[in-house]
């Protein structure tokens, strides 16, 4: 590709035709024109340079990510098919173990239950006998009481007997009682002296 400098320093031999001052300004138009045009060229293949190396990296990029996508797919898919297996096993085992623990559990409460049976009964007939010795003692209270009761009113009756006895009344004065009537009457003596 020629260059500005070479448009430049081009001499063309002089002859008859065109005017060398229109020749020289038009070459130098040309070159300057032609200069831009160049650095644009340059610059743009620069560009187109720096573009492709990017795209080439980008692919590089779009490549290594499209081999980590089916490697994370299949691996992915490995792990859900592990988990799975995993769980069931895990699901299985644990059905068994509440099984077991059902299992045990119910023959446990059997056995809580006939103890419980058992002790209820001895505890009931303890209760009743309980029961029975204190409806013995209540009724033994209450004859207890009947009969005291009893030995009460007689002896009240006969204290009453020998204070409703004419023999034991008697007449009582108050200490107080006499000096009053006393005054009294020497206050109707000084009246009638008066």
């Amino acid at each position: 590709m020629i260059t500005p400098v070479e448009v430049l320093g081009k001499e063309l031999k002089r002859g008859f035709g065109y005017k060398a001052v229109e020749v020289d300004e038009f070459l130098e138009d040309l070159a300057k024109d032609y200069e831009k045009v160049y650095k644009e060229n340059n610059e743009l293949r620069e560009k187109v340079s720096a573009l492709t190396e990017n795209l080439s990296h980008y692919r590089t990029i779009e490549e290594s990510l499209k081999r980590a996508l089916v490697l994370a797919e299949e691996t992915s898919k490995e792990t859900i098919e592990n988990a799975t297996q995993k769980a069931q096993t895990l699901e299985a085992e644990a059905s068994r173990n509440a099984k077991e623990l059902v299992s045990e559990a119910q023959a446990e409460a059997d056995k809580i239950r006939v103890s419980a049976k058992e002790d209820f009964k001895e505890e009931k007939e303890k209760h009743e006998q309980m029961i029975k010795n204190y409806q013995e003692l209540i009724r033994k209270l209450e004859s207890d009481y009947q009969s005291y009761k009893a030995r009460m009113k007689q002896f009240i009756n006969g204290q009453m007997d020998i204070l409703n006895n004419p023999v034991y009344e008697m007449e009582f004065q108050i200490a107080g009682e006499k000096e009053e009537e006393e005054q009294d009457k020497n206050h109707e003596q000084f009246g009638k002296e008066q």
